[in-house]
């Protein structure tokens, strides 16, 4: 009975059996990669910037120099700056958190820029190559989506434009709602590991 059901409605049977088939190896080949690529072994730096009434009047400006991080902080005469946010994605816990950089107005008319050291990450080594030593990378929305599939089956994910990926593997980033539908910066790998 079941094998004449069957050739009696083959074409129902197809129309069914079809879109499972396409569904299950979309859903394998995007599991493949969480199964051979390794996690991520190492922490990300991203900046936001956020434009409020209560941002200080100092311009901050981070820069990877000697595999640290620097800052140069300005006075700004009129108005006031973007504040500057730094986040550390932290590779173990796939957590964002924010690293405090709390710069005191710098004297003097704002012309000058007077480099102030990133206390917090003092003595770690940054690096500022695209690709980390394990093979991840920064991805973010601007640099192209999943396509029509990829959207299709739900692989673009909204307002969260921010990932690193790695021969397929992708883990988002996570960036806490106030800075969500903002495009994070790339700052740089911290490579020598250890917790500030």
């Amino acid at each position: 009975m079941p094998a004449r059901f069957l050739r009696d409605n083959a074409f129902l049977v197809a129309a069914v059996s079809l879109p499972l088939g396409v569904v299950g190896v979309f859903l394998l080949v995007t599991a493949i990669p969480k199964w051979t690529v390794p996690p991520p072994q190492y922490d990300l730096l991203l900046q936001t910037t956020e434009y409020g009434s209560t941002n200080p009047a100092i311009s901050v400006g981070l820069l990877v120099r000697d595999e640290a991080l620097h800052a140069t902080v300005r006075a700004v005469k009129d108005g006031y700056a973007p504040r500057v946010r730094l986040w550390r994605f932290d590779h173990a816990t796939l957590s964002t958190r924010e690293i405090p950089m709390d710069f005191p107005t710098p004297p003097g008319d704002g012309d000058a820029a007077q480099p102030v050291a990133v206390e917090a990450l003092r003595g770690r080594r940054v690096v500022t190559d695209p690709k980390a030593p394990d093979g991840y990378q920064v991805r973010t929305s601007r640099d192209g989506g999943p396509g029509v599939i990829g959207d299709i089956f739900g692989m673009r994910r909204y307002g969260q434009p921010t990932a690193i990926m790695n021969r397929g593997r992708v883990v988002s980033i996570e960036i806490p709602t106030a800075n969500r539908y903002e495009q994070p910066a790339f700052v740089g790998w911290i490579v020598n590991g250890g917790r500030p």
